[in-house]
């Protein structure tokens, strides 16, 4: 299981992971609880603590870089072109499109 810390500003959103079943999203309880955070997507409200799908969220996806950037940045980081997982984990932990940022789980 590879999993990761998501943040959508400075305060930690939840955690997600992909696994043999899938990728998976959870809320911290804390952001779930707090009545000023919004959800990180529209498509993944608060009114759901867990998510669950056979590919990575659209969310995610969305704030991927493409084209010629995508191409350049996984030549940089020595990844494939395809691995969406490996491109959000490595190129989305400071600088993203909105306030979510990928930061690696250090357990």
């Amino acid at each position: 299981m590879k999993l990761e810390v998501i943040y959508k500003g400075k305060q930690k959103a939840g955690e997600l992971w992909r696994d043999d079943k899938g990728y998976h999203f959870i809320y911290e309880d804390a952001f779930l609880d707090d009545d000023n955070t919004r959800p990180i997507s529209v498509n993944m409200p608060k009114s759901q603590k867990e998510y669950h799908s056979n590919e990575l969220f659209h969310y995610f996806q969305s704030i991927l870089s493409e084209g010629e950037n995508r191409k350049r940045i996984c030549k940089a980081l020595g990844i494939d072109i395809s691995d969406d997982w490996g491109l959000l984990v490595y190129s989305c932990s400071e600088d993203t499109i909105g306030a979510i940022t990928v930061k690696k789980n250090n357990q």
